[in-house]
């Protein structure tokens, strides 16, 4: 299966390596750490994302005046517990089954335009736009304020190395001041909306501070709309190149889920998840001392050919599906899996209801810049209309 996974300089070497010190990584946000170790076999990285009190999540030193280090995702337990319980029940099933509706109109509303002209820039015209609704939607977001929202989130999902450490800086501190004035909001008149209940649910007699309610708000954009405007870019650039799935999909609507996490594994949204060692220790043979950087890859272990056989290959009817790491492993598994997963499903039922589809270019597309997932800059597609 031809995937753009190869843009990464250093995958051939990482793909089902043991671990190797990598001295021009630098993770996200954080470039007070020279190097990491790089992870890549399957069995390590479960390891490392297993072990929590060896390998922290802390390892962006945390300031008052940046929300992104009291992220859930850079937080260790206990405090992760507590922060992870108020989530939860934010994003509980029944709050996901009653926005299906919607999420099918707008499915509907963003594809039927492209239908009639046979084409569509899928990431711009759809991969892009629907998960912004769905966050915007879920969090409580003003229709006019839901652009200014995506550019921000835009910029903060970028490299700062490369969008510039300024503008990444200014865009989280608009947003920060943006969520603290409509938190103030729905704190005098709580709505339907994710922010009211993040603000009112309780576990064990405690709420959230203000500045984790911030945080909270800024970590599921950027994981319910990056991550999950990837996941529909990639799957769709490898259903894309197998018009023999896509027409058992569209008659078999009940396989599309299986598909869909095939698709990811083959094409992992995710780059990796860096941790920072509490202690010295071993992986495999690597011996890594207390304060290292430890990034674990995904997309190579979901390569790893001990675990996966034939694994560049697409095989959804693998006994071993539920294996696929694509959502992380462990306490930080993605809290937005469910929502993503149901996003996804509709998508590609409501895109297979109405169409084929097919590359309309036979150039590879271009990887988008971004230190947190591997996703395109464009996808054109031709729509053949059933």
């Amino acid at each position: 299966m031809k995937t753009p996974l190869s843009q990464h300089p250093l995958h051939p070497r990482m793909q089902a390596a043991l671990p190797f010190f990598d001295t021009g990584f630098t993770p996200y946000y954080s470039d007070h750490i020279p190097g990491a170790w790089q992870v890549t076999r399957y069995e390590d990285v479960v390891a490392v994302l297993s072990d929590y009190a060896t390998f922290s999540s802390e390892y962006i030193p945390k300031t008052d005046d940046n929300v992104f280090t009291r992220n859930l995702n850079v937080t260790d337990p206990p405090k992760h517990k507590h922060l992870r319980a108020l989530a939860t029940k934010a994003f509980s099933p029944a709050i996901i089954a009653q926005s299906e509706g919607w999420i099918r109109q707008q499915c509907e509303e963003l594809l039927l335009p492209h239908l009639s002209a046979g084409s569509i820039e899928f990431v711009g015209d759809f991969a892009l736009q629907l998960p912004h609704r769905v966050i915007s939607r879920l969090l409580g977001v003003p229709d006019a304020e839901v652009e200014k929202v995506r550019q921000w989130i835009i910029a903060v999902a970028g490299d700062p190395r490369v969008i510039g450490v300024e503008i990444f800086g200014r865009s989280m501190q608009e947003m920060s001041i943006f969520f603290s004035d409509l938190i103030q909001k729905r704190t005098a008149h709580p709505q339907d909306d994710l922010i009211s209940q993040l603000i009112t649910s309780e576990v064990e007699g405690n709420r959230l501070e203000t500045m984790d309610v911030i945080a909270m708000c800024v970590a599921i954009f950027l994981g319910g709309y990056e991550t999950t405007k990837s996941s529909l870019a990639n799957a769709m650039y490898i259903f894309s190149q197998l018009p023999d799935i896509q027409a058992h999909l569209a008659g078999h609507t009940e396989d599309i889920p299986k598909a869909i996490t095939e698709a990811l594994r083959v094409l992992s949204p995710v780059k990796g998840f860096p941790r920072i060692a509490a202690k010295d220790t071993m992986v495999s043979s690597a011996a890594i001392k207390k304060g290292d950087l430890v990034n674990v890859s995904v997309s190579t272990a979901n390569k790893d050919e001990a675990v996966f056989a034939n694994p560049d290959a697409f095989d959804m009817d693998r006994s071993n599906l539920n294996q696929a790491l694509s959502f992380g492993h462990g306490i930080h598994y993605c809290l937005g899996a469910p929502l993503a997963r149901v996003e996804t499903r509709i998508a590609f039922e409501t895109i297979f209801s109405h169409a084929r589809v097919r590359l309309a270019s036979a150039v590879e597309p271009e990887p988008e810049i971004s230190a947190l997932v591997y996703s395109l800059k464009s996808l054109p597609l031709v729509l053949d209309k059933i």
